[in-house]
């Protein structure tokens, strides 16, 4: 691995936006031999700009699961991917067995183990692709996602999303989605895209998903209220994975499509932050990104 890295902080993520903090973390990376340049982001996709003009180095994502996704769709070919778990869910590092104390997250990059990983895609209709690591969601979680929002995700962190998606689910208007394999078509109200396991922190979707399985993992809610039945809501307590309780299959690229004459736009959500609207393909690139694990 390259001895020159440079981290990218994002100042919406708990102390990262204190360029001090930051250099905390950066003095232990150089005391153990890196030479280390911190960089704050200004505004959203800022850290995609800074990661392409990191060239072929150790980019090292501070921040939560949003940043990371900004930071992967800037890197370099060569460049290999470092995150210092600084979110509210972080998710990736999760599915990475990477430390949760950033402090310590700073020694596992400083041992230098890499591996290749997986990479999902998405591609709008306009052929505009984003890439992700953990997973894409359609329709409810989209809409939950959206309504959060930074400052209510930092006042009531990980209590924001339940009491976010009640409010969702209580006000209904969910459609139907159709998720096409191919020459299957599948219909369902919420749909997971999963390149991994993990969702939403230490919860989990789908048991077979991997980031370096070479597919993507679908899982399909065919009604959003199936969600609160006592198995599902006993799995999900339980942080099992759903894909136990719901359809689910793997496939190398599918295609999402609202249901016909929809007025209302059905969102998407990519590793935590609303992108887009269906119509929408997805697909994998096999292990297109080295990552410190």
């Amino acid at each position: 691995m390259t001895t020159g890295a440079v981290i990218i902080g994002n100042p919406n993520s708990g102390s990262a936006g204190d360029e001090g903090y930051l250099e905390g973390f950066a003095e232990t990376l150089r005391a153990g031999g890196l030479t280390v340049e911190v960089l704050n982001t200004e505004r959203p996709d800022h850290a995609t700009q800074l990661a392409a003009a990191a060239g072929g180095r150790l980019v090292i994502a501070a921040g939560g699961d949003g940043t990371v996704n900004e930071v992967l769709n800037g890197l370099s070919e060569g460049a290999t991917l470092g995150i210092l778990p600084l979110g509210t869910a972080n998710v990736l590092a999760r599915e990475l067995g990477l430390p949760l104390e950033p402090g310590e997250a700073c020694q596992r990059i400083l041992a230098g183990a890499t591996f290749r990983m997986d990479i999902g895609v998405a591609i709008d209709e306009d052929g505009t692709g984003r890439r992700f690591a953990c997973m894409a969601g359609i329709g409810f979680d989209a809409d939950v996602v959206k309504e959060v929002g930074p400052r209510l995700k930092r006042y009531l962190r990980s209590l924001a999303f339940p009491l976010v998606a009640l409010k969702v689910y209580l006000r209904g208007d969910r459609p139907e989605l159709r998720i096409l394999d191919g020459y299957t078509t599948h219909v369902a109200q919420f749909a997971i895209i999963a390149n991994c396991r993990h969702y939403g922190g230490e919860f989990e979707t789908a048991e077979d998903a991997s980031l370096t399985s070479g597919g993507l993992e679908v899982v399909l809610v065919e009604k959003v209220g199936q969600l609160a039945r006592p198995d599902v809501l006993a799995r999900i307590l339980a942080k099992s994975p759903l894909d136990g309780t719901m359809k689910s299959f793997k496939s190398g690229s599918v295609f999402a499509e609202p249901p016909a004459g929809r007025a209302a736009r059905v969102p998407v959500q990519i590793d935590g932050e609303v992108w887009g609207h269906l119509p929408m393909a997805f697909r994998i690139e096999p292990a297109a990104v080295e990552v410190v694990r």
